[in-house]
């Protein structure tokens, strides 16, 4: 599949709510470079998607020092114009479709593809949200030249899901401490349910969907903030955009690893299932 994919996650679901229909129609496009607003500074006051976008960039250009957004958002009316864009795009007729019937935004190298009839349902604290975690998968695949790679899914995901939260407190959505306490609720629920899959088993995109489709799906996207939130402080978000970097260069996700966090995934891992057990309390 040629592009990386979210569906609404667990952690904003409470942001979830019937709220201003976007209009249907033909595609369209918004492009960053096209913008001519300003950002807000708190999301009561973003009512469109050119104030989305440009409030978003702010934020993670500002308080992150992640590299200027330049993706362009692409509208289609329904999941069947979706799923059509995302065939001529490359992917098989069947992942297509399926992506097209469960997803309702999917972040590529330099765009989003948008199913507008889907984002009618969500307000607009909820666009903001699945919008700043795809406009992340955007800068993964710029750091890495436009490339794939195989950069590990589960901190593909995280990572769009720690900065997802940076921006949803800085735009006074929701509080960041109060998105770290529900995902580790959630991960705690997912062990008590002996459904918490080490995150090996999660390195890749199929791998991914494979758990996904399982009793595991509701706590996934929390698993992988908590994770790359430990990751993060054990090394810096600087850390993390090295590692997407080098998969400019080299598929060899376990060097691209010990390069960019000074440490082997094996070590790496082991703290993790340390820290896990601190926050479950076994």
């Amino acid at each position: 599949m040629p592009r990386t994919a979210v569906l609404t996650v667990p952690a904003i679901a409470v942001l979830t709510a019937a709220g201003c229909a976007a209009s249907a129609g033909p595609p369209r496009v918004i492009a960053m470079d096209d913008i001519r607003v300003g950002p807000s500074r708190q999301a009561i006051f973003i009512g469109d998607y050119e104030r989305a976008l440009v409030s978003i960039a702010a934020v993670t250009e500002r308080d992150l020092h992640l590299p200027r957004l330049r993706a362009s958002l692409h509208f289609f009316p329904n999941r069947d114009a979706l799923s059509a864009a995302l065939e001529a795009e490359g992917a098989p007729p069947d992942v297509a479709r399926d992506a097209a019937a469960v997803m309702m935004a999917i972040g590529g190298p330099g765009s989003v593809y948008i199913n507008e009839a889907a984002f009618a349902d969500l307000n607009w604290n909820s666009r903001i949200a699945v919008l700043a975690h795809e406009l992340t998968h955007t800068i993964q695949y710029e750091f890495a030249g436009g490339r794939r790679g195989t950069s590990d899914q589960w901190l593909r995901e995280g990572f769009a899901e720690w900065v997802q939260a940076h921006v949803l407190d800085a735009l006074g959505v929701m509080r960041r401490d109060d998105i770290q306490a529900r995902s580790v609720r959630w991960v705690r629920d997912m062990h008590a349910r002996r459904d918490l899959p080490p995150l090996a088993k999660l390195a890749t995109f199929p791998d991914w969907v494979a758990v996904h489709n399982g009793r595991a799906r509701d706590s996934l996207y929390p698993y992988a903030f908590v994770a790359t939130d430990f990751l993060v402080r054990r090394h810096g978000v600087e850390a993390v955009t090295t590692y997407f970097t080098l998969f400019a260069e080299s598929d060899d996700r376990f060097a691209n690893f010990a390069t960019a966090f000074g440490e082997e995934w094996s070590a790496f891992d082991a703290a993790l299932e340390e820290y896990f057990s601190r926050l479950i309390g076994t």
